[in-house]
């Protein structure tokens, strides 16, 4: 795999590649030595592995990361706990070192790699709990009903777990929040919804632009760490308040007239990342009105900004993530340049001002936080 994507960056007329490693202790030694620009990093390596990797590089010479990580169950778990600790992307690599689609896996690294090294990245603090407690939060404890995919009964499960916590009937709220983010995503997420009250008075639905397997383990790795429940959406679940759905990788998310959630497999449109901001939020106003709040976050491309725009016209309340704290300004600029957005708030205030919203007979105002 190191010689293929040397190979693949050296063929960039920008790129150049000015080491490489066999095994994680060597990565971080030339981390410090070489100062590159971005690193990329395989999940498994020897003698220390890419978590640990990118928690050493992070915490001492901290420089962008684009992990390579298969598309396996254990990929996925491990590049989500690598995003946690500091790495920026990721890029899911083939089964095998001949594939049909090697064209556009380079495309891929290659856009990945140039996107990464303009990336302002800082220091982080070495938590010798991260490898066994991905995503954890002390000061909040861990939800007694979990939702696996065996489980006999998940809506079930989902339903006991909200009437015991959300206040008065979980299918009543005044308000909806759609959540749109790519790049930088995850982490956004956790700031976000970690900040939540435990009786949060809506539904909030999220599509992170993410593989199938990672916006599980994503689901999954956030459920144990924020106050709210969160679940992969699946077929027909019905919407409540007090729930978190995260769009599966592999299809777009809806929301039909009857309230719950419709999956839609393939690209609607020509280039359109699966899944779609753009589908869900559109979906939301049209059902919700001006229930709805959207909110785009840190990510590549200009996805979203049509559906802010449906939101918009359906006098729903709209919140942009400002430039200062996104990783990736893309899909925020281009909302914000629509004329969409009602409020541009800085990561840490965005959940404050989602939960003010939320609260009955709140007024809409423009603003810049």
């Amino acid at each position: 795999m190191v010689r293929m994507l040397s190979e693949i960056i050296n063929e960039d007329v920008e790129l150049c590649v000015v080491g490489s490693a066999s095994h994680g202790y060597e990565a971080v030694r030339k981390a410090e030595l070489l100062h590159p620009e971005v690193i990329t990093m395989d999940v498994n390596m020897p003698r220390m592995n890419g978590l640990k990797a990118v928690e050493h590089i992070m915490s001492t010479v901290p420089i962008p990361i684009v992990m390579i990580s298969s598309l396996t169950q254990q990929g996925a778990e491990t590049t989500i706990k690598a995003l946690d600790l500091g790495a920026i992307d990721f890029v899911p690599k083939p089964s095998g070192y001949v594939s049909p689609d090697i064209g556009e896996l380079a495309a891929k690294i290659i856009a990945k790699i140039k996107l990464a090294a303009k990336i302002r990245v800082v220091r982080t603090t070495i938590n010798h709990s991260s490898q066994t407690q991905p995503f954890s939060h002390p000061s909040i404890r861990q939800k007694q009903t979990t939702c696996k995919e065996d489980d006999v009964d998940i809506e079930e499960a989902i339903f006991k777990y909200v009437r015991s916590h959300a206040a008065g009937n979980a299918y009543h709220y005044d308000r909806i929040v759609v959540i749109g983010c790519s790049t930088g995503g995850p982490q956004a997420l956790n700031e976000i919804l970690s900040r939540f009250p435990e009786h949060f008075p809506a539904p909030v639905l999220v599509v992170q632009h993410m593989p199938g397997k990672f916006t599980a383990k994503l689901a999954e790795l956030l459920n144990v760490r924020i106050p709210l429940h969160v679940v992969e959406a699946r077929e027909g679940m019905r919407i409540r308040k007090g729930m978190v759905y995260i769009a599966p990788g592999s299809a777009h998310m809806k929301i039909l007239a009857d309230r719950t959630i419709a999956l839609v497999r393939g690209a609607q449109k020509a280039a359109e990342p699966c899944p779609s901001v753009n589908m869900l939020m559109q979906s939301a106003s049209e059902v919700f009105g001006s229930q709805v709040i959207g909110v785009i976050l840190t990510g590549m491309g200009n996805d979203g900004a049509e559906g802010m725009n449906a939101i918009k016209d359906a006098n729903g309340s709209t919140i942009a993530q400002d430039e200062e704290t996104s990783l990736v300004f893309g899909m925020p600029r281009v909302a914000i340049e629509s004329g969409c957005v009602d409020s541009i708030v800085p990561l840490p205030l965005i959940a404050a001002e989602i939960t003010s919203l939320t609260r009955p007979n709140k007024g809409k105002k423009k603003r810049k936080i």
